[in-house]
């Protein structure tokens, strides 16, 4: 017999009732809540990218590229942003061939400046399925703070306000630095030139930043410029 689909109107709301459980079993089902919600969210970032055309588009957290490449076959320009040495340069490698991607070896941040940047305790020994879980976040559950890098951070806010273009899209996946990122962005006007913002939070792997988070999705809500999906997986 054919399984029963399971991402029901039903199972969304027992589960959004279920995260407010406390401690490790909240954090669960707030895990499995967001699943539930990921391809609703990869959906409206396909539909996003198709109003994209000569405007820019914005990874943060590129890792490989996987996304980056998507926006780049729509978008008249990408910035990729990613800190970590190794991996910026196989993202260099990796898009060699898409001429509207300009690499950002930096992380995005509220200030200019060098910040250590934690990696898994793994990393060397698996770069490429490793390189997706590294933080400027000490307090994240999965790194080690042994095994940090030095790496550069923009100002974020202030770099966007450099830039000469409508800014489509922005896809936000930080590993917890986007709890202080959103906090300065939602309070700085060049929000409004932001069409939609897409972003993967980080709570069940720092749960300091639950109630930070939580404030985020409030404000999130009552927003109409960016559009703000905080659903990204």
């Amino acid at each position: 017999m054919a399984s029963v689909h399971r991402n029901t109107p039903l199972r969304r709301a027992k589960y959004g009732l279920l995260q407010h459980l406390p401690g490790e079993l909240g954090l669960k089902y707030r895990r499995k809540l967001r699943k539930l919600f990921a391809p609703a969210a990869e959906a409206a970032f396909r539909d996003a990218l198709a109003g994209a055309s000569g405007k820019i588009c914005i990874d943060l957290g590129a890792n490989l590229g996987q996304h980056t490449r998507t926006m780049a076959a729509h978008a008249a320009k990408v910035y990729a942003f990613e800190p970590d040495p190794w991996t910026a340069a196989e993202l260099r490698t990796r898009l060699a061939d898409v001429p509207n991607v300009e690499v950002m070896e930096a992380a995005a941040g509220t200030e200019d400046g060098t910040f250590p940047l934690y990696r898994t305790a793994w990393f060397d020994a698996d770069p490429v399925g490793q390189s997706q879980s590294s933080s400027l976040m000490a307090q994240k559950r999965n790194i080690d703070t042994g095994s940090a890098v030095d790496v550069n951070v923009i100002d974020f806010p202030a770099f966007l306000e450099g830039l000469d273009g409508e800014i489509a899209v922005i896809k936000m996946d930080i590993e917890g630095a986007e709890v202080p990122l959103l906090e300065a962005l939602f309070d700085h006007p060049v929000k409004n030139r932001i069409g939609h913002l897409f972003v993967e939070t980080h709570e069940s792997r720092i749960p300091d930043l639950l109630a930070r988070t939580d404030a985020l999705r409030a404000r999130a809500e009552t927003m109409t410029q960016p559009r703000v999906n905080l659903d990204w997986k």
